[in-house]
């Protein structure tokens, strides 16, 4: 997992509070890889 930039805690909390604290970082996860998410995730 990369670090993530203050848009991504944000968006990861927000999917936290919906899908609960696994699924929404399952969500999350699976939303960046789609491309769904941009700016998320900081540069390597």
């Amino acid at each position: 997992m990369s670090p993530l930039t203050d848009k991504g805690k944000k968006v990861l909390k927000s999917m936290k509070k919906e899908y609960g604290a696994k699924k929404g970082e399952q969500v999350f996860y699976a939303s960046i890889n789609k491309g769904k998410i941009k700016g998320a995730e900081k540069k390597r």
